[in-house]
């Protein structure tokens, strides 16, 4: 086993069900590919673990650190299959049995994934076992030498957003073994019952117990700003329907827009905010005194963590798949943070986990280990960055 510090990844499991789409023509309103009644030759499907649970875990593992998984999955054919795909990855460091729970009589989740040539990914998805993982399955006993437990999606766990109270009654015992907290959320379906959250209220209740929360521009928004998030969200819509090209909501928005939402998520408590914004980066928002972070860096390192604006911008390289990219990223950013780098180079690094990530089109099987990803991210070029972090006075971690 590794020596680094143990990690617990928690929250949301599935099965992903990747349908190979490159051969498809997309773009121009004729070339749309759904279409009723229409037939059309795609290639073989990729079948894969999905969630943050296995994302973000495999990713950890892969980069080095001792990694425990913790989720629910049924007993049927699908339960089976999640189950025999973590056995084939043969990891030494990444254990997924001591802490998955296998529900009898339940259905295990899945996701058919639809990402198209030059189009963002789209979901279909099944929650299964996930919405009856509930605040009694985190036992705060088995955090004992736990450096970090993250969780991941609560959004697609019924048992778990309809409860905050007692979510954050869990998390704040946690933290009493001296395990950092890490969150992850991912869009809620407006149309389903997690649309319909009063989200800013289980921040509330949630985030004081929180230490690092790594959500994307539009969760963000949706959750703290829904008038803004539905302007942004019809003038995405205009765009795709007018080029048939994704628009990345980020760039429709100021930067101290952005810096206003991350500083909103500091003021619920976390110590770091990182605010992944699509193929613009990643921006980093932290406390004045974040000393739950920082606990075992040298003051020097320390110091570095306190009070930062920094947005790392995505690396040039060739996008097979956006699958699990912002799993992986999260993976790359605790990574530095567990080895108590400074931040722009925990940033840089996460951009790179991400960069390693959408060159294969499953979430975690382009993720090397760590010092690979330290030799290639030496040899890219970063992305052309269109947004303005200056305006607030924030750094490029270039």
């Amino acid at each position: 086993m590794s020596t680094f510090p143990k990690v617990v990844v928690a929250g949301h499991l599935c099965l992903d069900i990747i349908p190979d789409l490159s051969s498809l023509k997309t773009g121009t309103e004729d070339e749309r590919f759904i279409i009723p009644g229409r037939l059309l030759r795609i290639g073989a499907a990729a079948v894969a673990l999905g969630g943050a649970v296995p994302n973000t875990g495999i990713a950890l593992a892969r980069l080095g650190m001792e990694t425990a998984l913790m989720g629910k999955v049924g007993d049927d054919m699908l339960g089976k299959t999640i189950r025999g795909v973590f056995e084939s990855l043969g990891m030494m460091n990444l254990d997924f049995v001591s802490g998955m729970i296998q529900a009898p009589g339940e259905s295990s989740s899945y996701t058919l994934v639809i990402s198209p040539p030059q189009t963002d990914r789209c979901f279909l998805h099944c929650s299964g076992a996930n919405d009856t993982f509930s605040p009694d399955d985190l036992d705060p006993e088995r955090f004992e030498g736990v450096r970090l437990l993250h969780f991941g999606y609560p959004t697609l766990m019924r048992g778990i957003y309809s409860a905050p109270e007692a979510f954050a009654e869990k998390l704040a015992r946690i933290r009493e073994k001296g395990t950092l907290i890490s969150l992850d959320v991912t869009m809620p379906d407006p149309q389903g019952p997690e649309g319909s959250v009063d989200w800013k209220n289980w921040f509330s209740k949630v985030l004081p117990f929180v230490d690092i929360y790594l959500p994307s521009i539009e969760e963000t928004l949706f959750m703290l700003d829904r008038p803004l998030f539905e302007e942004v969200s019809r003038r995405v819509q205009r765009a795709v329907l007018s080029s048939g090209a994704a628009l990345n909501p980020a760039i429709l928005l100021k930067f101290e827009e952005i810096n206003e939402l991350a500083e909103r998520l500091l003021d619920f408590g976390v110590e770091a905010a990182g605010v992944k914004l699509g193929d613009q980066g990643i921006y980093l928002r932290t406390a004045r005194e974040p000393r739950r972070i920082t606990s075992e860096m040298s003051p020097n390192i320390a110091s570095q963590w306190e009070d930062r604006k920094i947005l790392a911008p995505c690396f040039e390289v060739p996008v097979v798949g956006t699958t699990g990219s912002g799993d992986c990223t999260i993976a790359g950013f605790l990574t530095g943070l567990l080895h108590a780098w400074p931040p722009k180079q925990t940033l840089r690094f996460a951009a790179a986990v991400g960069a390693c990530n959408v060159q294969k089109a499953d979430a975690t099987s382009g993720i090397p280990a760590m010092d690979e990803v330290l030799n290639r991210m030496k040899k890219w070029d970063l992305k052309e960055n269109l947004l303005h972090p200056e305006d607030i006075g924030a750094e490029l971690a270039g």
